[in-house]
């Protein structure tokens, strides 16, 4: 018995808990105030063990037929990919009448940061980086003032991005896929004009403010 007693009254108390939603005056939402914000962490992988297009670490070359069809080139030697591992091919092409592509070629590895920040602020004044003067030897901004003040989305770098073994190539090339030659049996050409290799930490700093624009 008293366990029932109990339970009703509970459950009666419950009900009266919940009322029905009441809707709030202009002036109560005026007091009302909060500020939200978004922590963010990640870790990027890129062909870290490699892609499904070339598993055995080795990219073939090709020739095409008379009819057009296309099989692997014997009597040139495969691309061998670094430590046996082929990274991703990016190929670009500016328009359709462009002849050649730019190639990011090569791409693997892996990075990571954390503590890249997004938060909403008000702000009061900003630096005005079109004049510059010079304070105590120090190129320093003039200061713009808001006087309503502007919302602003502020974005705040990681302290640290990771890299292991990130690393690409940038080329030029004549075709868009490795090793594969023109329709008109033109032979596949690629050019590379600097390589990338990273390992390590880098610090970076800093925040980057978007304005609402009119």
């Amino acid at each position: 018995m008293i366990t029932r007693i109990c339970t009703l009254a509970l459950f009666t108390a419950s009900l009266g808990a919940h009322a029905d939603l009441q809707p709030m005056s202009e002036s109560n939402m005026a007091s009302v105030s909060g500020q939200g914000g978004v922590y963010l962490s990640g870790e990027f992988a890129i062909n870290k063990n490699g892609g499904p297009l070339w598993e055995d670490g080795t990219r073939p070359y090709y020739v095409r037929d008379a009819q057009g069809n296309l099989s692997i080139d014997g009597s040139t030697p495969a691309d061998q990919c670094d430590d046996g591992i082929c990274g991703l091919r990016l190929a670009m092409k500016l328009n359709e009448n462009s002849e050649g592509w730019y190639v990011l070629d090569d791409l693997s590895g892996g990075l990571s940061f954390e503590g890249l920040t997004l938060q909403t602020e008000t702000l009061t004044s900003v630096p005005d980086y079109n004049n510059v003067t010079l304070v105590n030897g120090e190129p320093t901004p003039a200061t713009v003032a808001l006087p309503d003040g502007d919302e602003v989305v502020n974005i705040g770098l990681p302290g640290t991005i990771a890299f292991n073994d990130f690393k690409f190539k940038f080329a030029v090339s004549n075709n868009g896929e490795f090793g594969v030659p023109l329709e008109d049996g033109t032979a596949f050409r690629q050019t590379e004009i600097f390589g990338v290799q990273l390992d390590g930490n880098i610090t970076v700093g800093g925040n980057l403010l978007l304005f609402p624009v009119d």
